[in-house]
């Protein structure tokens, strides 16, 4: 992730949101941007509330006012967020004109995404043998994996996206995607 956000090149000054509040990818960011804001998804907290500074966030319905963003940020994320349509909407909606969203999420060699299970009417339906992943804290529902047509449902949002295969041997990085796409700058 840092090399394709070191590629954009983006100024000192851009202000970043990241949808965590720890790990490598948040020291990177606190290091290379003066105005980052943070925050982490809690089950049962209302959003936009605040814990040790962190604020609680829930991807499809983010707090923060429309074009609030130059960059906004995450590392496998989307995959655990039941409407990941909605989610991508929302951060087009809080990324002003022109800003990026640059993300990780596995992605198969396959056309498609393939959803693992759906949330309906409070109860989530497995449309496949459940797959979790794991953090320091807990294991994770993934919803999806996502195919080749990430850059479709990125569209459907009002981004063009791309998907960047990163290498940087210096630091045993071999082939991984990494999602970049940009809200189009407002109409001339």
């Amino acid at each position: 992730m840092g090399l394709a956000l070191h590629n954009l090149g983006l100024a000192r000054a851009t202000r970043v949101y990241e949808l965590s509040a720890r790990g490598a990818l948040v020291r990177y960011l606190r290091v290379q941007y003066a105005d980052v804001t943070l925050s982490e998804y809690r089950r049962g907290e209302v959003p936009g509330t605040m814990r040790r500074g962190v604020a609680c966030q829930d991807v499809p319905r983010l707090t923060y006012p429309d074009a609030t963003f130059n960059l906004v940020t995450s590392t496998e994320v989307f995959e655990h967020v039941a409407d990941d349509r909605a989610g991508f909407r929302e951060v087009h909606c809080v990324l002003a004109p022109g800003g990026w969203f640059v993300f990780t999420v596995p992605i198969a060699d396959a056309d498609t995404t393939l959803e693992r299970a759906m949330h309906r009417d409070g109860r989530i339906i497995h449309l496949t043998a459940a797959e979790y992943h794991r953090d320091r804290l807990r294991r994770i529902l993934a919803f999806r994996t996502y195919g080749r047509d990430i850059g479709l449902r990125l569209a459907e949002a009002g981004f063009c996206a791309q998907v960047q295969t990163v290498t940087d041997r210096t630091h045993h990085v071999c082939a991984v995607p990494v999602v970049v796409a940009r809200k189009p700058s407002a109409a001339r």
